[in-house]
């Protein structure tokens, strides 16, 4: 049992590897993962039924299993992992529900948001084991509750385009997945150019591909057209009619599905990456 800031305690996971400060390669990849794996993750994002339909259905066509990061009640994925998606902002809805509750004047604690927040997220998918928070949202007092609420992995680190990615050893046992791509931040830095080449996806290392629906539905291209749409966010016909018809984040996610399939690119959910990668022996 392992105390938090919070002096609660807590059972840990058992440890993950923990690289030599010398070298990462002390610690090798586990023999049923291959060190170019592609991850497909999605972001919820309260995201229109149809609208998420077309993006799972784009996975499904190209026999590719994701991991889809829930944000609200109703999201089923046949044939892909859930993972949780908890939105810890002020202006959130599980927020204002949590206000509701407190005395009039008053604000919960820290403990009290985070552990309502959790509890109320992994009611969508009970089965997760693997979360992002909205706005890739970090607190290390997180991790405990985490652990409490059955989760293993935690995928809130963006590292974009950075090589030789792997998974690390957190707090209480948890796992770290880190991020390689992004759409919203793409649309917002022009880091791909929208051209498959420029994600280097050859070169060693975890790649974990963050999608979001609205993004890709519309084919965004810029973080500003991007934002235009937001007024009817969740009105299939509007969004798709603002669909752009050149170059922009819907067409370099094709361009990646099909290079799967012609490439025979390994892919995987992140919670067979990290089952994968617990199966390794632990640091001693």
């Amino acid at each position: 049992m392992v105390p938090c800031r919070t002096g609660k305690r807590y059972a840990t996971l058992p440890a993950v590897p923990l690289p030599d400060a010398s070298t990462t390669a002390a610690i090798p990849w586990p023999t049923d993962l291959d060190p170019r794996t592609l991850c497909l993750t999605v972001d919820v994002e309260w995201a229109a039924p149809a609208v998420l339909d077309d993006l799972r259905a784009l996975f499904d066509q190209h026999g590719v299993s994701a991991t889809f990061f829930v944000t609200h009640a109703g999201v089923e994925v046949p044939g892909h992992e859930r993972g949780l998606h908890p939105n810890f902002r002020q202006n959130g809805d599980t927020y204002r529900a949590l206000l509701q509750r407190q005395t009039p004047g008053t604000a919960p604690s820290e403990s009290e948001l985070y552990e309502h927040v959790v509890r109320t997220t992994k009611a969508f998918a009970p089965e997760a084991r693997g979360v992002r928070s909205h706005s890739l949202f970090y607190d290390s007092a997180l991790m405990p509750v985490y652990l409490a609420n059955g989760i293993e992995y935690e995928c809130s680190y963006l590292m974009p385009l950075v090589p030789d990615l792997r998974p690390f050893a957190k707090e209480y046992g948890l796992l770290g997945i880190p991020t390689y791509y992004a759409d919203h931040f793409d649309i917002m830095n022009g880091v791909s150019g929208f051209d498959l080449a420029r994600l280097q996806l050859d070169r060693p290392g975890l790649k974990v591909i963050d999608l979001h629906p609205n993004i890709v539905f519309t084919n965004a291209r810029d973080n500003d057209e991007f934002m235009s749409t937001k007024p009817f966010y969740h009105d299939e016909q509007r969004l798709l009619a603002a669909r752009y018809g050149g170059r922009g984040i819907r067409t370099l996610l094709l361009d990646l599905l099909n290079n799967i399939v012609r490439q025979r690119r390994p892919t995987t959910t992140l919670g067979e990456v990290a089952g994968a990668w617990r199966r390794i022996a632990p640091w001693s």
